[in-house]
């Protein structure tokens, strides 16, 4: 009997049961192998996905720094080299993650994990029984009802990084961050990209003029954007495949050596026999209370992809945290702002309230905005595109929200979740100081106008 089982040790997964085991709690951890354990951001999402575009980000950046004296070339890029490197830094994520649970005396079972009851889990031909149940089985990809999966002619991401040579072409459907990044990865490499979005912008959560400058940037490497599209349907030929999209409601037919399906992905329950237990479901979606309790099980906690929140490897640890937190003091759940990065080139970064929140809550608030092309640091660095772009509150001048669009901008957001978290005003950081040149010195030009 163990205080604690976790089903699935991705993020959330092995970062509940290491705080959980560091608390005294026994605990088991179940993963389907052991080339699992790291889930989907280490083994087919952030960690590659990332470990590919600082490679294309550099060939992309090459060009620059030729101009300042640097006398390289590319003559041929080896993805295959690309490939063993990013599975070698997986594998060396992985030991660490295992040697973490270990150290914390964490048992790890291997196998598909299904309830039998709200206590009892099977694994195999084992049965296993807790006090306390976590999911964090994570996501799957999610199917295009137009563009399953076929060999390599439709792929999704995790079919991206084993690919044996780049495309000529490719069409990426879904203008999401995943989208973007790959369009910026494939770009960088001489594939022609298009992407096709069913929305009227990219990143669609994102402000409206962060999306059109980055649709713009886009342009400029010669990325085609399809806004407003549905795709209705597909034909792969022997060279190609045929896809006939409906964009603005106008028929338009182009070919493509590769489709890549970027459309978000779907919570990963429907093997766990959650119907044994009646456990409440939404559209695949674990219900839960603020607490990450299960809605019909208070002994059942559910954290990461499994849940309506951010489907984010830091929300999945934040959360990991509000449980251990819970199951160990009874402590409740704070809300905490959460930092959304899409790694393509120019990087986007967001946190805090964005324009269409404040609207709607009919919060008076004002913009500070400075661009990066007034930013020395910026232009050393060979790309002096996007802005710095600040929200605050009109009678309080606390600030309510940050975007960025441009170098660094994955790093550069932190500094405005502190001032946020710190519920710190204009004045605050008008009264600090920036070091020059830094890029983080546009966020104090953008305050002190």
């Amino acid at each position: 009997m163990y205080d604690v089982i976790v089903i699935g040790a991705g993020p959330a997964g092995y970062e509940v049961a290491t705080l959980l085991a560091n608390e005294g709690k026994n605990v088991c951890i179940i993963e389907e192998n052991d080339k699992q354990i790291g889930g989907t951001c280490l083994n087919e999402g952030c960690i590659p996905a990332k470990n590919f575009l600082e490679s294309a980000t550099f060939v992309k950046k090459m060009k620059y720094f030729k101009s300042c004296g640097v006398n390289a070339t590319l003559d041929n890029f080896d993805i295959n080299t690309l490939k063993t490197s990013t599975n070698e830094l997986m594998d060396t994520l992985r030991v660490g993650i295992q040697s973490k649970l270990k150290k914390a005396n964490v048992s790890i079972k291997y196998g598909m994990a299904t309830f039998i009851t709200a206590n009892k889990i099977s694994i195999g031909t084992e049965e296993i029984e807790a006090k306390n149940i976590i999911i964090a089985s994570g996501s799957i990809h999610k199917e295009h009802l137009l563009l399953p999966l076929k060999n390599d002619k439709i792929i999704s991401s995790k079919e991206a990084f084993t690919l044996k040579s780049l495309p000529k072409s490719i069409l990426i459907v879904g203008g999401g961050a995943i989208g973007c990044e790959f369009a910026t990865f494939f770009n960088s490499l001489g594939t022609k990209v298009d992407i096709a979005e069913y929305t009227n912008q990219l990143l669609p959560s994102e402000d409206e003029d962060i999306a059109k400058a980055l649709k713009r940037e886009f342009e400029k490497q010669s990325i085609k954007i399809h806004l407003n599209t549905k795709i209705k349907s597909h034909n792969i030929q022997k060279e190609n495949i045929e896809i006939v999209m409906d964009i603005k409601e106008k028929e338009k037919i182009e070919h493509y050596e590769m489709v890549l399906v970027s459309i978000g992905r779907v919570p990963n329950t429907k093997n766990l026999n959650t119907e044994a237990i009646n456990l409440n479901i939404d559209n695949n979606f674990i219900e839960v209370h603020k607490n990450f309790q299960s809605t019909s099980h208070n002994n059942i906690y559910a954290i990461g992809d499994v849940i309506k929140t951010p489907a984010l490897a830091h929300v999945a640890y934040y959360e990991a945290k509000c449980a251990t937190n819970h199951i160990i003091n009874n402590t409740p759940s704070k809300d905490s702002h959460i930092p959304f990065v899409t790694f393509c080139q120019p990087q986007v970064a967001s946190v805090g309230k964005n324009e269409k929140t404040l609207k709607q809550e009919n919060t008076p608030y004002k913009i500070k905005k400075q661009f990066f092309k007034l930013s020395a640091k910026a232009k050393i660095k060979g790309d002096d595109s996007g802005f710095v772009k600040i929200l605050y509150d009109e009678q309080t001048n606390q600030i309510l929200g940050a975007s960025i669009i441009g170098n660094d901008a994955t790093e550069l957001i932190h500094q405005l979740l502190i001032a946020i978290n710190s519920k710190l005003t204009i004045k605050n950081l008008q009264d600090m100081i920036f070091a020059h040149p830094t890029i983080s010195e546009s966020i104090f030009e953008a305050l002190s106008k």
